[in-house]
C-alpha cells in the first residue's frame, strides 16, 4: 500500500489525515506463524517537520491464536500505535536513536506494508489470554479450570530441593 503524498508536499499544509486497510501482506517480513487476519485497519496523520516528515498512525488488527492459559482457540483484536521518521533531503545524516523509526521516502510515497506489519511483529503481546481472569489448566489432568474445578488432589508436587523454601515465611504468618 503506498501513500502518495505529491499534493501534500506541493501545498502549504503542515499535517496531511490518512486512513485505509491492507487487504493483504505485500512486505519483507515473514508472517506465516503470526495467525495475522486481513484486513488490517489503519488511520494516522502526516506531519511536515521541515527537513522530515513524522508519520503518527494508529493500526487495528486480529490475531487467530490461542489462549496461552488455557489453549482455547480465540480472535484476539489489538490495537497499536507508531511513529515513523521519514527525512526529505538524502544529504541530511540520520542520528541513531532507539526510540526514533526512520524509513525510505522515495518519490514523495510512503510503502506502509513494512511499517504496519514490522509495528504488528514488535508490538504483539508476549502472553495473549482469553479473559483477564482465565484460570488456565490443572497441571495434573489438563482440564480447563475456567469450565470448573477438576478432581485432583489439592497436594502440589514440589521439587524437593526446595522444600525448605515452604517453610521461608512460616514465622511472619503467625504473628
Amino acid at each position: 500500500m503506498k501513500l502518495d503524498l505529491q499534493n501534500f508536499l506541493n501545498s502549504d499544509e503542515v499535517t496531511y489525515e490518512f486512513e485505509g486497510k491492507l487487504d493483504s501482506e505485500k512486505s519483507n517480513y515473514d508472517i506465516d506463524n503470526i495467525g495475522l487476519q486481513f484486513p488490517i485497519l489503519y488511520k494516522g496523520t502526516v506531519y511536515d517537520l521541515g527537513d522530515e516528515l513524522m508519520m503518527d498512525m494508529k493500526i487495528d488488527y486480529k490475531l487467530d491464536t490461542n489462549c496461552d492459559r488455557c489453549l482455547k482457540e480465540i480472535v484476539k483484536s489489538l490495537s497499536s500505535n507508531t511513529k515513523a521518521y521519514f527525512v526529505k533531503n538524502n544529504d541530511i545524516e540520520i542520528e541513531d536513536s532507539a526510540d526514533s523509526q526512520y524509513f525510505d521516502f522515495t518519490r514523495e510515497e510512503i510503502f506502509l506494508d513494512d511499517i504496519i506489519i514490522s509495528q504488528i511483529i514488535t508490538d504483539k503481546p508476549m502472553k495473549i489470554l482469553c479473559k483477564e481472569d482465565c484460570l488456565g489448566l490443572c497441571p495434573k489432568c489438563g482440564k480447563d479450570l475456567n469450565k470448573g474445578p477438576c478432581n485432583c488432589e489439592k497436594e502440589v508436587d514440589i521439587d524437593p530441593r526446595f522444600a525448605k523454601m515452604l517453610d521461608l515465611f512460616k514465622d511472619d504468618e503467625e504473628v
